[in-house]
């Protein structure tokens, strides 16, 4: 953990510009977010970043919640402050700024094409940060398959994620996943 203004600069920076692409929430912008937090400045791990995803995923509140971490670790708990409200301030403000002209144009055209556009990308988004995140923590065939198992699971039936989860950390906890 380095502390220092650069370091806050750079959070400013990465999630200031996150903020502004997070079409959909937070994990649509985790490819971006593990690239800059483990490639680039390199304030994680891998398996750190993995963790810290895990821990907002589980924790109550909002997902988004891997910002303050990211932060945390980067620079203390100033990093914390400092990151969670660069990721916050510009999207709200944008939003806000849009939200006053957008139901004056409820019924334009290029106002329904947009919100149909937005959709799909907003998924592949989160299938990108599926991907990176899987990447990220997986690192033997017992982790990819149950991954593969825990995704088809979800996907096929109602089962509670929280029992998936429950499940997954027995699995773990006996040592079955490496």
């Amino acid at each position: 953990m380095t502390m220092n203004g650069g370091t806050l600069l750079q959070l400013i920076v990465v999630f200031g510009s996150l903020s502004l692409l997070s079409f959909g929430g937070t994990n649509t912008v985790l490819p971006e977010m593990h690239r800059q937090a483990v490639t680039g400045y390199h304030w994680l791990t891998d398996l750190q970043f993995a963790s810290i995803f895990a821990i907002s995923q589980a924790s109550p509140g909002p997902s988004s919640l891997i910002v303050s971490l990211v932060g945390l670790k980067a620079a203390g708990w100033l990093g914390a402050l400092v990151a969670t409200i660069a990721m916050f301030t510009p999207a709200a403000v944008l939003t806000f700024a849009a939200s006053l002209a957008w139901e004056r144009f409820r019924d334009a055209k290029w106002r329904i094409a947009t919100e149909k556009g937005l959709a799909p990308i907003t998924v592949g988004l989160l299938l990108a940060s599926g991907l990176v995140i899987t990447r990220a923590a997986d690192h033997g065939w017992s982790a990819f398959m149950l991954t593969g198992a825990t995704t088809i699971l979800l996907v096929i039936t109602r089962v509670n994620p929280l029992f998936v989860m429950v499940g997954a950390g027995i699995i773990g906890g006996l040592g079955l996943v490496k």
